[in-house]
């Protein structure tokens, strides 16, 4: 066993105590019920998280007390274990609602939560092996089975969309799958004949995961879908590679290093985490995880610890992933990495995403890319910016998951439609959805440290001819970022609307001037514009504050605000908008 590091030492000790802390509280209670009622309220209201929340507090469950019965030993634990593993075989549905075709309903469809059940209850029958009872060992076999392996195997491929795609469904489906078949196999349940040809089918799924990632590593889908697509990779690769006696090793490709690297770029100072696309400012990165892709990899740089997931944080409470963080920080903590090294910038040229921090974490991130992106939302040009651990110009990143959400009134909401993002709007429009909307370039100069974003691109035929967005960071005591925007339209004229947006409330200090107060930081908001290439910059005295109501990921409700001004843009006349946001510390 490597010798680990204090910090994970401290980490070990308090995620035991969350999961000892959790196993007195539900010991002496019965699982939640789920309701058929409940179940059938997607199709009818949209939405999820009614069920869900049940369902998610019954994995929570399972997983408390298998890792409770893996690492404590409890006997008390064991027998809880067994309740849990009875009750859950007999559930109706393992998939979730918002997954199942309700118009031939299939109480077998494999979805991620199939597919992750199927594996959780495979891979605690394989821990625990004969500290279960033989009847509990023999009903989750059969169901392992009739609900997931079966209907895989026997189907001709694919046997849904996941298993070709390029998301994190192909990584968790198959990876869940694939390590269910082999502890199956090793049990002697499955049929003669049948784990080849399914494991075949699971890496193929896994190549496809492996394409939907870019060749710079990016994860464009979010953080959170990193984590989660990466999990479930890795664990499977492991357990292929320990099958097979070395000869399959799916960790040993170069593109698997860029995509291991990934995580270690997308956090700012106080752990806040880059959010585009349905991720979130505030990310947890899983230790377990990390520890094991810096033993696959050099150099991965792991995040402040302080950003590390505790078992609270994961409102899915999945086995794999929780168990990873102690099986795989036991095993693999403590390698050399690179957490501490300090690099000004970051190019991600092929997902077209640059992220910038200073000494202390303080930067922004700005992205080009296209508008059908995995969970895309409609942000081509987007920028955020952190500063003293505060997101203060944001990203509001995921959006309550309802049947809308991802359905054909996607881009209404807020957190997914351009306006939700801070870019500008032309004559009212908002930007399109469609991989044809697109940037048409995204340039990093090094010498000047500027970065260059034209979009124009992302925005219907003929609304734009020419926008260029420019972008200089400023870390000098505190933070400037200039932002500098220009316009031109070849056809009649048009009205731009600057908008940007912030979870803090602004506040006006005059007619040209407003300030972001956080809890920590301030920044201050000044804008400029000039026509036609005229030398003289005026400035703005139109800014506004427009309060949005946007729906969090957790199904709670907030304010945001978006600041705007508008300014003309006169046929053929390039029109610039200049826009400076200081940031200073708080006054005490």
């Amino acid at each position: 066993m490597p010798q680990i590091k204090e910090r994970e030492i401290q980490y070990l000790k308090a995620f035991w105590n969350e999961l000892e802390q959790e196993g007195e509280l539900l010991r002496g209670q019965e699982l939640p019920l789920l309701s058929g009622e409940d179940f059938f309220l997607f199709e009818k209201t949209g939405n999820r998280l009614i069920y869900e929340n049940v369902y998610f507090a019954r994995r929570k469950y399972l997983t408390v007390f298998g890792i409770l019965s893996e690492y404590g030993k409890k006997k008390e634990d064991v027998d809880k274990l067994c309740d849990v593993i009875a009750s859950v075989c007999r559930e109706r549905f393992w998939a979730l609602p918002a997954h199942v075709d309700f118009k031939r309903l299939d109480e077998k469809t494999i979805d991620l939560f199939a597919a992750e059940t199927a594996q959780t209850l495979a891979e605690l029958l394989a821990v625990l092996g004969d500290r279960l009872p033989v009847d509990i060992v023999e009903l989750a076999k059969r169901e392992i089975m009739d609900r997931v392996l079966v209907p895989f195997c026997s189907s001709k491929p694919p046997y849904s969309w996941w298993e070709t795609d390029r998301c994190n469904w192909s990584a968790v489906c198959a990876g869940s799958i694939g390590m269910a078949a082999i502890y199956m196999d090793r049990m002697g349940a499955l049929p003669e004949g049948w784990k080849e040809p399914c494991l075949k089918r699971v890496c193929a799924a896994l190549e496809c995961y492996l394409g939907g990632m870019e060749d710079d590593g990016a994860c464009t889908e979010g953080l959170g879908y990193f984590s989660y697509g990466m999990s479930y990779y890795t664990a499977f690769a492991e357990l292929l590679h320990e099958e097979t006696g070395g000869r399959v090793n799916l960790m040993d490709n170069p593109k698997c290093g860029k995509i291991a690297a990934f995580q270690g770029k997308c956090y700012f100072g106080g752990g806040v985490s880059l959010s585009f696309s349905d991720s979130g400012c505030d990310e947890r990165f899983l230790p377990g995880l990390s520890a094991y892709l810096s033993h696959c990899f050099s150099g991965i740089k792991t995040p402040d610890y302080a950003a590390a997931r505790g078992f609270y944080d994961d409102a899915c409470y999945r086995w794999l992933p929780n168990e990873r963080n102690i099986r795989w920080l036991l095993a693999y903590g403590g390698g050399e990495r690179a957490g501490d090294d300090f690099k000004a910038c970051d190019l991600l040229e092929k997902a077209q995403w640059m992220i910038c921090k200073d000494s202390e974490g303080n930067g922004f991130a700005a992205k080009g890319g296209n508008n059908d992106e995995n969970h895309n939302h409609n942000d081509v040009g987007n920028f955020l910016v952190v500063y003293k651990g505060e997101m203060l110009l944001a990203d509001l990143g995921a959006g309550e998951y309802t049947k809308d959400y991802f359905g054909e009134k996607r881009y209404q909401i807020l957190c997914n439609r351009s306006l939700g993002h801070s870019v500008p709007l032309i004559d009212g429009e908002e930007q399109c959805a469609g991989e044809q909307y697109r940037a048409d370039g995204f340039e990093w100069d090094e010498d000047s440290e500027e970065l260059l974003v034209s979009f124009a691109g992302a925005y219907c035929d003929g609304c734009v001819d020419r926008l260029e967005r420019k972008i200089h960071m400023v870390a000098a005591e505190g933070l400037c970022l200039t932002v500098a925007d220009s316009f031109l339209v070849l056809n009649g004229s048009r009205t731009v609307t600057e908008n940007f947006v912030t979870s803090y409330m602004p506040v006006a200090l005059d007619l040209c001037t407003i300030e972001i107060r956080g809890e920590r930081g301030v920044c201050r908001v000044r804008i400029w514009y000039r026509v036609g290439g005229n030398e003289e910059w005026m400035q703005a005295e139109n800014l506004r504050v427009v309060p949005k109501e946007h729906a969090l990921h957790d199904g709670g409700k907030t304010t945001v605000y978006l600041l705007q001004w508008d300014c003309l843009i006169f046929e053929k006349q390039e029109m610039e908008c200049k826009m400076v946001f200081e940031f200073v510390g708080k006054e005490e």
